[in-house]
């Protein structure tokens, strides 16, 4: 299984030219919510990455750099 080791929501953020602000207003979540996603205090669940992945219009693995594990 892959591990997350990176958010990448504050690149495609800053590529977008948009603000944790502003994502937050579009989902509902709150500004706090927004930036633990993005530091990684708190890991999204399935749902979450995926309206989140809807309003910046990517794919929801593009949300982390993620860490390949060996089989």
């Amino acid at each position: 299984m892959d591990n997350p080791i990176r958010c990448r929501i504050p690149d495609i953020l800053r590529s977008k030219g948009q603000t944790q602000t502003w994502l937050a207003d579009r989902t509902g979540f709150s500004s706090q919510r927004v930036s633990d996603y993005c530091t990684m205090r708190r890991l999204m669940s399935l749902q979450v990455a995926k309206l989140i992945a809807d309003e910046l219009r990517v794919p929801i693995e593009d949300l982390y750099v993620w860490e390949r594990q060996q089989e």
